[in-house]
């Protein structure tokens, strides 16, 4: 069993693990590799996966360490610590696989976050907030909604009714609503500029296209325990 290990130093039992940089990681082939070991974000997991998707080459499944704030795709998965899922793998136990649903935004694919709506404005202050303490968890993005509360209150009303900002959040199972999505098949929007700034997954990215189209791509495997 071929494995890549990816921000994260690992040895297994009995199994050949190839430990990488992300920056080196976009250089490797992966024809003959069975897992990849993503040790980080919902960003460098996106990232990671978008290699994968665009490169054309054999989709291993992924197996998640989370180290990020927020790391929404293991938890909607209710992924197993890395830990036991390596023991697994040691001891030759059959793993246990969810599918995750890949979409593309124009260069750009998600798992199950993109939008120009209060989300970017959230993203982009929080990682203002990045610094000291607040680092590493969950609050400076707390502390970033409370900071944007009074203008998402008073401008939520103009933005939902404008045909240019949507916001997709996937995990949610409630009916679409105006330019609030929770499930996209196919989905194509004016901008009416050409340079915007988007929230992907957490990632704050300048899409330089006035039209922006969305839709369901692909799926990949993630080792959930």
């Amino acid at each position: 069993m071929n494995i890549i290990a990816i921000n994260k130093n690992i040895e297994i039992k009995n199994h050949k693990v190839v430990s990488t940089t992300e920056k080196d990681f976009y250089d490797m082939q992966l024809a003959n590799t069975d897992y990849l070991i993503v040790s980080g974000g919902d960003g460098l997991l996106r990232r990671i996966i978008q290699y994968v998707i665009f490169s054309g080459q054999h989709k291993p499944k992924i197996i998640i360490d989370p180290k990020g704030s927020f790391n929404v795709i293991a938890k909607k998965h209710f992924v197993s610590k890395l830990s036991k899922i390596l023991k697994k793998i040691e001891s030759g136990d059959e793993l246990s696989i969810k599918n995750q649903d890949v979409y593309k935004l124009n260069k750009h694919v998600f798992l199950f976050s993109a939008g120009n709506l209060h989300d970017a404005l959230h993203i982009h202050l929080s990682e203002i907030f990045r610094i000291g303490f607040l680092k590493k968890g969950i609050l400076k993005y707390i502390i970033s909604i409370i900071f944007i509360l009074p203008i998402a209150i008073l401008t939520l009303p103009f933005l939902v009714f404008s045909k240019k900002r949507f916001f997709i959040f996937t995990p949610l199972k409630s009916i679409n609503f105006m330019n609030l999505y929770t499930k996209v098949k196919h989905l194509k929007i004016d901008l009416k500029n050409e340079y915007n700034l988007m929230e992907i997954d957490g990632d704050l990215v300048i899409i330089q296209d006035r039209f922006v189209e969305i839709k369901h791509i692909d799926e990949i495997e993630i080792v959930v325990g």
